[in-house]
This record gives structure tokens, sequence and C-alpha cells, in this order.
């Protein structure tokens, strides 16, 4: 949980500094790049490292990632480097993104289902979810065939189980309680 929370910390700081300077796209943008560095294990193993110099990590931050990402940007990985807490960038570039969504009136969905969708099932319910929610939905699929059938849609904090898997789960409890 504490890592959740400052990740939530430094992407919401983040977040009102891009807004107040008006550069919410380029702080998204550097904020991927920061974590897809640190998806580099060897990067992110030498980052974390207590016993290496908080001046030596600055060095090879700003070596590594050179004029790639903004100052502030660069500062921000040099920080979290000097805390050995590098590792949370990609739970700040989550929870940015999903603020910056917010502010630009976006809400993310994603579908769960036993077998792909196509193109044409994805725009309706594409098109089902903006007009539930009112907002505009930006839709991810996940196919899980252990879903049996029918489809898993989570929107923001909200999960509509529709899958074959739970309702056979749900007539299972129901025949046990009946015995």
């Amino acid at each position: 949980m504490p890592r959740a929370a400052s990740a939530r910390r430094y992407a919401q700081a983040v977040f009102e500094l891009a807004l107040e300077n008006r550069e919410l796209e380029k702080w998204f943008d550097d904020l991927t790049l920061l974590s897809d560095s640190v998806s580099n294990q060897e990067f992110l193993d030498f980052l974390s490292q207590p016993r290496v110099t908080s001046e030596e990590k600055i060095r090879v931050v700003r070596d590594a990632l050179g004029d790639s990402v903004g100052p502030l940007a660069l500062n921000l990985m040099s920080l979290l480097a000097t805390k050995n807490i590098a590792h949370i960038l990609p739970g700040i570039t989550d929870q940015y993104q999903e603020l910056l969504d917010a502010q630009q009136g976006i809400e993310r969905a994603e579908t769960v289902t036993a077998i792909p969708l196509d193109d044409d099932e994805q725009r309706r319910v594409t098109e089902m979810l903006s007009a539930m929610s009112g907002r505009d939905v930006r839709l991810t699929t996940r196919v899980d065939a252990e879903i049996l059938g029918g489809m898993i849609i989570r929107i923001g904090d909200r999960v509509m189980d529709g899958s074959t898997r739970s309702r056979l789960q749900a007539m299972r409890r129901e025949l046990a309680e009946r015995r």
C-alpha cells in the first residue's frame, strides 16, 4: 500500500506542475519514457543499490537519459533514484494517466472475453459504455479462455461480470445451499 500511495502522491504533484505549465502530454511522454527505462532490470538494480552514492546515481541517470526527457522529469528520476524508489515509476505513470484521463473526460475500460472481440463488437461495447458513463471511453481488450464465455467489463472501479464461469459458480452455490 505505501508504494501505491507514494506513486499517487508523486503523480498528483507532477500532474499539478504539468497543468500549471500546460505540459500535460509532454509530462506523460516523459513519464512513459522513464517507466520504460526502469523496465531494464540492470538499470533498476543499479538505481536501487543503497551502497551507490546519490551523486553516482544522478550522473548515470543524466548520462542514460540525457536530453530525451525534460529537465524536471530528469530531476524526478534523480530524486527517486536517490531515495531508492525508482521502481515506483510505472505506478506514477499509471496514476498520472488516470489524472490526465479524468481531466480530459476520458474513461478507461477493459473487457475480458473467452475469445477475441472483432472490431464491430469492440465498437458496440465502447458505445454502450460511453452511453452508460457519459464520457468518452477508451477500451482495451484481453482474452482469458478460463471465463468460458460471456464478458467481464471493468470501468473505473466498477466490475460487471457476465462470464459463464461466474454464472456456473453461482449456480453451484445455489444448488449447494438447497441441499
